[in-house]
C-alpha cells in the first residue's frame, strides 16, 4: 500500500452533508494534484467502477480505499464500500474484526438489493455509517487535533485533546487492535474546562473480546504480587510498569462499543466463501512511527465457534501518566541495556506470581526518565490460565523461536520420534519472554551504526537478514549457533559479546527445562535472570559512550549526538562526561 496519498479518490463517493473534515492553511495541502476539494474525511461510501469483465472478483482498488480511511482517520470504526463493473455490483464493509464482501448481483435485474443499500444509507445515524462519536476533529494552530472523551468505569467523562501522535502503527491493517497512541492533555472534566493540564498518554485501542482490559490485568498482577510477595515488593513493581490514570471502554448510542455492535450481533453464515485480501506490504527495518514493530504481527485470535469465526473486539482507551519514548528512539547503546535490564526485573515480578507477558517487543520497552517500563499487558496471563489458545502472536523479530514454531525446540533427541507432534502440548512459559528480551538487544547492535550519516557494512546487513529475515519459521537455525559479532562496529563488540553468552544462557535453560514435557522450567528460569542482570550489568559498562545511530537516517533526523546522548545516557555515563570535558 505504498502508494497511499490525500490526493487521490475513489472513482465515486458519497459525502456525509454534515462533513467531519476540518479546514487547515492551504500552504498544508498545496499540492500540483490536489483538484479535490472534498476530503477523505467525509466520505461514506467509496465507489469503484470498472468495464470489461473479471475485475468484479478482485476488488483491490476498493480495498485500498477501505485500508486508507481506516488508517488515515482515528474518527472512523467502520466503512463502505461499492465495486460495480458494467451491471454487476458488490458491497463492502469492514471493521476491526472483520472485511466482507457480498455476492454479485445484478442490479439491473436484481435492483431491490441496491435500493436496500441506498435507503439504510439515507436512514442511517452517522455512528451507523462507521464514524466514532466520541472523538471530534480540531484544528490548532494551523494543525489537525482530536478532542477524545474518555468515560470511565467511575462514571466520569474526560475531554483530551491530542498534542501529537506517539504511534499509530498498528492502524496500518484492515483488522487488528487498530491501536494509536497519542500524547494529549485534559481540556475537560464533566463538561468542565481544566487549564493547563499536564501531558499524559491517550491509548485507543480494540481489544478481543474475550480478553481483560489492560488496566484489569495491571491491577490483577499487583494483586497477586501484594498477596504473594507482600507490600514492598508491590510496590517496587510499579516502577516498572506505567501508571493508568483513566481507563473505560468507548461508549456509543447508549452501548459498549464494539465490532459485534457494529454488525448487530448478526452470525455469518457457515456456507459463505473466503474472499482472499491481497498481502499487505510489510515494512523492513526499523518502524518510521515506533509502534508494534516493523515486521508481520501475529496477535492472539479467539477460538471460532461453530457458527462464525469473527473473533469480536471490544473498544477502550487508557489514559497514563508517563509520557515514555520506545527503545526505537534511544541514541545510547547503555541507556538501551540499561531500559533493557529494568524490563528484565518487570518480567521477573510477573514470573514470581506465575504470570507471562506473552508480547514483548520493541514497541512496548519504554524509557521513562532514568528507568525502562514494560507496557502493552493486553495479552500477559496467568500460567495456570486456561483462556484462549496457546496460538502464534507478537512480533516476529521478537518472537520466541518456540513460540513461532508451536512446538518445543530444545528436547532431548531421544524424545524427538519420527511422526511426533508436540503442538498439542505447547504451551507459552517465562522463557519466551525472556527470549524476547534477548531478540531486542540483539536487533538493536545489528540494525544500527556508530557513526551519524554512515551506512553497516555488507557483512553487517548480511548477519541482520540472517537473524531477522521476516520470515515465519526462519530464524531457529541462526539461533542454534553463535553470533557474528566481528561484523558489528567496533565499540559494539565488547557489549554484544555479553549478548552472546546470553544466547548461550537462554539455549542451556531451555534444554535443562525440556527434559521433562511439560518443561520443568523454574529452576532454570531462576538462574537465568540472575545470569541475564549480571549480563546487562556488564554490558551496560561496556557501551558508556557508544551512540546508535540509523543507517537510513543522518544528523537531520537523529539530532546531535551530543544533546542526544546527554537526554539518554545513564546517570555513571553523564558523569563521566562531564569530568572529561572538565
Amino acid at each position: 500500500m505504498s502508494g497511499w496519498t490525500n490526493f487521490t479518490r475513489p472513482d465515486a463517493y458519497l459525502l456525509l452533508v454534515d462533513r467531519r473534515s476540518v479546514d487547515v492553511p492551504k500552504s498544508k495541502k498545496a499540492h500540483a494534484s490536489d483538484k479535490f476539494s472534498d476530503s477523505w474525511d467525509d466520505i461514506a461510501v467509496s465507489f469503484e467502477l470498472k468495464k470489461g469483465t473479471g475485475a468484479i472478483a478482485d476488488g483491490n482498488d476498493v480495498i485500498w480505499s477501505l485500508q486508507h480511511i481506516m488508517r488515515s482517520d482515528p474518527c472512523r470504526r467502520a466503512t463502505f464500500g461499492v465495486k460495480i463493473e458494467n451491471t454487476e455490483m458488490r458491497f463492502w464493509f469492514t471493521c476491526r474484526a472483520v472485511t466482507l464482501v457480498s455476492e454479485p448481483f445484478n442490479f439491473c435485474t436484481e435492483p431491490e438489493h441496491l435500493i436496500y443499500f441506498f435507503c439504510s444509507l439515507v436512514f442511517a445515524e452517522d455512528h451507523e455509517l462507521g464514524w466514532d462519536p466520541t472523538i471530534r476533529r480540531v484544528s490548532v494552530g494551523g494543525k489537525i487535533q482530536y478532542n477524545i472523551t474518555v468515560h470511565t468505569d467511575e462514571g466520569k467523562d474526560l475531554v483530551y485533546q491530542t498534542t501529537r501522535v506517539i504511534s499509530d502503527y498498528s492502524a496500518d491493517t484492515l483488522s487488528g487492535r487498530g491501536t494509536r497512541v497519542f500524547e494529549a492533555r485534559l481540556i475537560f472534566l464533566n463538561g468542565t474546562s481544566v487549564k493547563d493540564a499536564k501531558p499524559v498518554v491517550l491509548k485507543d485501542s480494540w481489544r478481543d473480546c474475550d480478553r481483560d482490559r489492560e488496566d484489569i490485568i495491571l491491577n490483577q498482577i499487583f494483586a497477586d504480587l501484594l498477596k504473594h510477595k507482600g507490600p514492598e515488593q508491590e510496590e517496587e513493581a510499579r516502577k516498572h510498569f506505567l501508571t493508568v490514570l483513566a481507563a473505560g471502554n468507548v461508549m456509543v448510542d447508549g452501548k459498549i462499543d464494539s465490532t459485534d455492535c457494529l454488525l448487530r450481533g448478526s452470525d455469518l453464515s457457515t456456507d459463505r466463501t473466503p474472499h482472499r485480501l491481497p498481502a499487505e506490504e510489510v515494512p523492513k527495518g526499523k518502524p518510521i512511527r515506533s509502534g508494534e514493530g516493523s515486521t508481520p504481527i501475529f496477535r492472539f485470535a479467539p477460538y471460532s465457534t461453530k457458527h462464525s469465526k469473527v473473533h469480536h473486539r471490544t473498544h477502550f482507551r487508557l489514559v497514563f501518566k508517563e509520557v515514555c519514548r520506545s527503545i526505537y528512539e534511544l541514541r545510547s547503546l547503555d541507556t538501551v541495556f540499561a531500559t533493557l535490564e529494568d524490563v528484565r526485573e518487570a518480567l521477573q515480578f510477573l514470573h514470581s506470581v506465575d504470570w507471562v507477558h506473552r508480547d514483548i517487543s520493541g514497541g512496548n520497552v519504554l524509557r521513562w526518565g532514568q528507568i525502562g517500563k514494560l507496557a502493552d499487558l493486553e495479552y500477559a496471563k496467568r500460567m495456570n490460565s486456561d483462556t484462549g489458545h496457546e496460538v502464534r502472536m507478537g512480533t516476529l523479530d521478537f518472537m520466541a523461536c518456540e513460540v513461532e514454531a508451536q512446538k518445543y525446540l530444545f528436547r532431548p533427541i531421544i524424545y524427538r520420534q519420527v511422526g511426533t507432534d508436540d503442538s498439542t502440548s505447547f504451551r507459552f512459559n517465562p522463557l519466551h519472554d525472556m527470549e524476547s528480551v534477548w531478540w531486542i538487544a540483539t536487533w538493536t547492535l545489528y540494525y544500527h551504526v556508530d557513526q551519524d550519516a554512515s551506512q553497516p557494512s555488507t557483512e553487517q546487513i548480511d548477519a541482520f537478514y540472517e537473524l531477522f529475515p521476516g520470515r515465519l519459521n526462519a530464524r531457529f537455525p541462526t539461533f542454534s549457533t553463535f553470533l557474528n559479532i566481528r561484523v558489528l562496529p567496533a565499540p559494539f563488540q565488547t557489549a554484544a559479546q555479553e549478548v552472546e553468552n546470553m544466547l548461550v544462557d537462554l539455549k542451556l535453560a531451555y534444554t535443562e527445562s525440556e527434559t521433562t514435557i511439560p518443561p520443568a522450567y523454574t529452576k532454570p528460569l531462576a538462574i537465568l535472570h540472575t545470569i541475564f542482570a549480571k549480563r546487562f550489568i556488564s554490558a551496560i559498562e561496556h557501551s558508556r559512550a557508544v551512540s546508535l545511530f540509523s543507517p537510513t537516517a543522518g544528523s537531520r533526523q537523529e539530532g546531535s549526538s551530543a544533546k542526544c546522548q546527554q537526554e539518554d545516557s545513564t546517570p555513571d555515563s553523564q558523569e563521566k562526561k562531564r569530568t572529561k570535558r572538565s
